[in-house]
């Protein structure tokens, strides 16, 4: 097998070009994501009657439906569903973008909301009481006390989701949308030269990736202060950073 390493580093530029776009349907379906797992923790955490185990439901079904499927599925419902809705839009430039956000972020709500609830039982429940008594409304002693702590112990887990969805948008081409990977099939395409294309794909998003890894893991260093306070002095602190494996890196 010989490769062509001039036309892999032609590849660059052309999959280059669409990383805005990738970027902003990640940014676009991490706020989705992150906003309907909001709601999705509120209502079990907070054991809401019916809409708690609506919720559980809900998540259950989004985890068991693999992301493909619920972007097709998305993809023809949603016309129907914005024509009830009266919402106008053109049959023959629909908002594919719209589609792509939401199954994305539909698809990982549920990971979101997880994330949010495991944060919120990592804070002792003592620190709640201690606010009220304090004279704090919930809404000052979440919005001061308890949500700090939680970002502390989320940021870990959210930077993976983060990587993981901007990945996931790879299949946005499958629905006509022309991102990273659509364009690196469009360019391969036109040059009938399959494995070099994907081959520079694969390492164009390995390093995106390693970028964001290298900035949440730099959030982490800067959040350890106040994570050291919140775990005994002898608790081990798991790395899960690509570049902390990599470099070492303390959290």
């Amino acid at each position: 097998m010989s490769l062509d390493f001039g036309y892999a580093l032609s590849c660059i530029q052309p999959i280059l070009r669409k990383l805005p776009i990738t970027m902003y349907m990640t940014l676009l379906a991490v706020l989705l994501a992150l906003v309907v797992g909001t709601v999705f923790a509120l209502f079990i955490r907070g054991r809401v009657p019916v809409l708690a185990q609506l919720s559980t439901a809900l998540c259950s079904f989004l985890k068991g439906v693999p992301v493909l499927v619920m972007l097709y599925v998305v993809y023809y419902a949603m016309p129907d569903i914005l024509t009830t809705l009266g919402i106008p839009y053109d049959l023959r430039n629909p908002p594919k973008m719209l589609f792509a956000v939401t199954a994305f972020g539909l698809a990982y709500a549920p990971y979101m909301s997880d994330m949010l609830i495991s944060a919120f039982d990592t804070v002792p429940r003592g620190q709640m009481e201690a606010c009220m008594s304090l004279g704090f409304t919930h809404f000052q002693a979440m919005r001061r006390i308890i949500v700090p702590q939680m970002v502390v112990v989320a940021t870990p887990v959210f930077g993976n989701h983060f990587v993981n969805l901007l990945k996931m948008t790879s299949l946005a081409y499958m629905v006509t949308i022309v991102e990273m990977m659509g364009a690196a099939k469009n360019y391969a395409t036109g040059n009938q030269m399959f494995l070099e294309t994907y081959i520079m794909a694969a390492l164009l998003f390995w390093m995106i990736c390693v970028l964001f890894d290298y900035a949440f893991a730099k959030m982490e260093v800067r959040l350890g202060k106040f994570r050291s306070k919140m775990l005994p002095a002898d608790a081990p602190v798991k790395k899960t950073s690509v570049f902390t494996m990599m470099t070492g890196m303390s959290r």
